[in-house]
């Protein structure tokens, strides 16, 4: 696993120069979108031949977190991020501004399309359509262990079995994620066990990004040429120490492994 001191963008861009050397254009799905914000930077970066946007953009899965944690003193209330979201989590106000914000963004979009269901639902929805061989799946919707697991789970299948990745947000272990009760790193661990994947690439930032790969994945090989072909800093790290991912945050948020 190789950490780089840059954005996430930096994983977009190897990606890109990936798909570029192999004449693909790439079939992109974002879980969990709320504005579109990221989902314009990966469609920037990767110019694909088709991008999923999938959200239910609704404030159900906020009572359920609340019910879920209303015990646990140490977990925050969800208003308190309503700064990020413009506004309260327990109003669907809220979500229906994020999703128009989203459509908004990408209203002259030929290639994309908006899918506005709970992940799982939108799988059937994607059957339907025929669409498989995603090359990239960005995993972003509800961060409780759980439904990460699910959304891995699930999508693994359409992953395209030799270009194909998933890319994971919150992705580590953190004061602000435990504050939060996320369940993304624990998620992530227990999928790579049960489905031979591994981390090749995390950004050393808080809610850090990581792109995984299975074991027999030609992105493997083709990551590290990337890196061995390119003046990029990075340092490696045996994937096993993916469990022991923590951001320790001073002046500045980094990864460490003690």
């Amino acid at each position: 696993m190789k950490i780089i001191d840059a954005d996430l963008k930096l994983i977009y861009q190897i990606l890109s120069t990936i798909y570029k050397d192999f004449d693909i254009s790439p079939v992109v799905a974002e879980l969990g979108v709320l504005k579109g914000e990221n989902a314009l930077a990966i469609y920037e970066f990767l110019s694909p031949k088709m991008m999923y946007l999938i959200d239910s953009w609704s404030c159900d899965a906020t009572l359920e977190y609340e019910s879920i944690n209303s015990h646990r003193g140490w977990v925050d209330e969800p208003d308190k991020y309503a700064f990020y979201y413009g506004g309260s989590l327990k109003s669907q106000l809220t979500f229906d501004r994020l999703y128009e914000e989203a459509c908004a963004n990408f209203i002259n979009f030929n290639n994309v399309e908006i899918i506005k269901m709970q992940t799982l639902e939108a799988i059937r929805e994607l059957q339907k359509k025929k669409v498989t061989n995603f090359q990239l799946i960005y995993v972003d919707a509800n961060h409780s262990y759980e439904k990460v697991l699910d959304d891995l789970m699930f999508y693994k299948p359409l992953l395209d079995p030799e270009y194909g990745c998933f890319q994971l947000n919150d992705c580590c272990h953190s004061k602000a994620g435990v504050n939060q009760n996320l369940g993304v790193l624990e998620a992530a661990l227990k999928f790579c066990k049960i489905a031979d994947f591994v981390p090749l690439v995390a950004v050393n930032r808080d809610f850090t990004d990581i792109l995984f790969a299975h074991k027999s994945s030609l992105m493997i090989d083709y990551v590290d040429k990337i890196f061995n072909n390119n003046d990029l800093s990075f340092v490696e790290v045996p994937d096993q120490f993916l469990g022991s991912l923590t951001v320790r945050v001073g002046v500045r948020p980094n990864i460490s492994f003690i």
